[in-house]
């Protein structure tokens, strides 16, 4: 159907009276459908970027990058793709189009993704769907949950994965987009694939299959038959597992898809090597290299690096630049009011110095009045502006607290009330397997849907008891009346205010991670204490640590790993609570002021 859309366009886009502000839409469609000709559809890419950098519009430009860099991925060109979607991400800051710069971030941990940097990957589709999710259900939001499922599922964490993946099925199908919701249901398929689910796998990846081979897109369908591969293989069908790994290869070849051109002839080496074929297996393993070594080689892996360090320093230098501006401005008003009072302070002398002979007395006596009157006055006056500064600063410190203590348990309880309402939806649809596999009469298949089931529905009690469990302790820590000591366990104390106040820093800066110690004294035990007041205490020492990290990481110009430590030490009859980090630590001439009352070196609003 893309296709049909591509071909009708392109004889519109030949017509000579196009206004250009219409063609831009109309290249930027064309460019997208345009799929069996890939380079058609770069040459459409081009066009756009050339046509909007002459119009100067910063949104199309950033659009044509988006394009263009979705061409060299598919034709292997990881490096020149990447360097395109970081160019859609500047130029979609600069149009101040917050979604299509979730988009490319989203691109971008794409690229990542593909050359095995998973910390990088997972970073930017955090960062993309923190984008996207303001503007409601959209297909870039449902690509970005499925493609950091498919990052979940590589690392093994399952739960997450088939939580992310069945969040964009959903999506999808809220959208009527049957080409995502394809692609949800193959990577769900390999979920189950990869946690020994033949029968779950199988169905789900033959349905995207069909889907996707109704519509021609053929890279995906060359990743879920290699997986269909390794499903019967499991099963001890060598053949069967041979025919599609073949089919893979045939559809990847056609298209000129090098990533999967490469999976593809790994896989028939592989396939060959069990089957004792070596010299097969041999010819697929050097083709393999081939287009390995092609879409991956060292100095592209060195110049995406780059590529990555260049785009985060140009938006930093453009913060640099805007704060260069504002001191410099500070400093000209400076200088100006310094002037002012050197003028006023020479008039003064002027007019003292003329009068002084005639009023002296009396100017002595009044000056003397006056200046009583106005430190009476002043005194008063910085009395009663420290008593309401104070009143401000606790109530401030205690709101901090409170808020960032609520970011902490927002995050917490969201996590296992998206399990149970994803496994809820999962158990829903695996009952409708159910029945249409128990009409079938296939048990086997009844037996393994009914496992699924239950395993689901332990899931969904055990994050249900977590939720349970924290609102418990929300409702403990915001009980009204006076605070009334307690026998309590001062490890689990501490870790839950460790954790609370990571989760609270966290949901204020996304781009914000550190390492997490921990060193409690087993013999630490239970104490009798105020358990809100000294949670509070650990909660404001832990936040300290995280900025004095946090600071020193955007100041490191090497390699800088964040790090934490919070530890109990009972000895005889006391117990030490310390809370280390290695920031920025403290300055020698603030020591001296640290147990001053609301000394602090955080700038206002942190």
């Amino acid at each position: 159907q893309d296709q049909k859309i591509a071909d009708s366009l392109a004889k519109t886009y030949q017509q000579n009276n196009i206004p250009d502000t219409t063609k831009l839409e109309l290249l930027r469609t064309l460019s997208f459908n345009e799929i069996n000709d890939l380079a058609l559809s770069l040459k459409y890419a081009e066009e756009l970027i050339a046509l909007s950098a002459r119009l100067n519009n910063s949104l199309y430009f950033s659009r044509g990058y988006l394009q263009k860099g979705n061409k060299q991925r598919l034709l292997g060109n990881l490096k020149e793709a990447l360097a395109a979607y970081f160019k859609g991400a500047e130029a979609a800051r600069k149009a101040r189009s917050i979604e299509d710069e979730g988009t490319a971030y989203g691109a971008i941990a794409d690229v990542y993704s593909l050359l095995d940097n998973h910390a990088n990957a997972m970073t930017y589709y955090d960062k993309a769907i923190t984008y996207l999710r303001p503007f409601g259900n959209s297909k870039r939001l449902a690509s970005a949950l499925l493609n950091l499922g498919d990052e979940y599922r590589n690392n093994k964490n399952y739960d997450s994965a088939l939580l992310y993946g069945n969040e964009a099925k959903n999506l999808f199908e809220k959208l009527n987009y049957r080409q995502g919701i394809a692609y949800a249901l193959g990577n769900v398929g390999m979920v189950y694939a990869s946690t020994g689910k033949n029968t779950l796998a199988a169905n789900k990846m033959n349905q995207a299959i069909t889907m996707l081979e109704a519509s021609g897109d053929y890279s995906p369908i060359c990743e879920y038959l290699i997986s269909m591969c390794d499903i019967y293989l499991d099963e001890g069908d060598a053949q069967t597992s041979l025919d599609y790994a073949r089919k893979s290869l045939e559809l990847a070849q056609k298209y000129n898809l090098k990533e999967q051109i490469s999976s593809g002839n790994l896989k028939l080496s592989e396939l060959y090597e069990k089957a004792g074929n070596m010299e097969k297996s041999l010819n697929y393993y050097k083709n393999y290299i081939l287009y390995r070594d092609s879409v991956n080689n060292l100095q592209a892996i060195q110049n995406i690096a780059n590529l990555r360090t260049d785009f985060e320093v140009a938006r930093k230098q453009a913060e640099v630049n805007l704060l260069s501006k504002q001191k410099k401005l500070q400093r000209i008003l400076l200088s100006v009011a310094l002037a002012v009072l050197v003028i006023i302070v020479v008039l003064l002398i002027i007019l003292f110095n003329s009068n002084r002979q005639k009023q002296r007395a009396y100017l002595l006596i009044k000056k003397e009045k006056a200046v009583t009157d106005h430190q009476r006055d002043q005194t008063k006056k910085a009395l009663e502006e420290l008593k309401r500064t104070q009143a401000h600063l606790i109530q401030s410190e205690k709101m901090a607290s409170l808020g960032e203590l609520t970011a902490g348990i927002a995050h917490e309880i969201q996590n296992p009330l998206n399990f149970v309402n994803n496994f809820s939806e999962v158990n829903t649809e695996l009952l409708t397997e159910l029945q249409d596999e128990n009409k079938k009469g296939n048990a086997a298949a009844v037996h393994t849907i009914s496992e699924e089931i239950f395993s689901n529905h332990e899931k969904i009690s055990q994050h249900g008891k977590r939720a349970d469990a924290i609102v418990k302790g929300m409702l403990e820590h915001s009980r009204a009346g006076v605070p009334e000591k307690r026998l309590t366990n001062i490890n689990a104390l501490a870790d839950e205010y460790f954790r609370l106040a990571y989760l609270g820093f966290r949901a204020k800066d996304k781009s914000f991670n550190a390492t997490m110690h921990t060193d409690f004294d087993p013999a630490a035990g239970q104490i009798n204490i105020v358990p809100q007041e000294i949670g509070r205490v650990i909660l404001n020492l832990v936040n300290n640590a995280f900025h004095a990290v946090f600071a020193k990481s955007k100041e490191a110009k090497t390699d800088f790993n964040p790090a934490v430590t919070v530890g109990t030490i009972r000895t005889n009859n006391e117990l030490l609570i310390s809370v280390k980090d290695n920031g920025t630590g403290i300055q020698e001439k603030v020591k001296e002021k640290i147990f001053q009352p609301f000394f602090t070196t955080k700038a206002p609003g942190h």
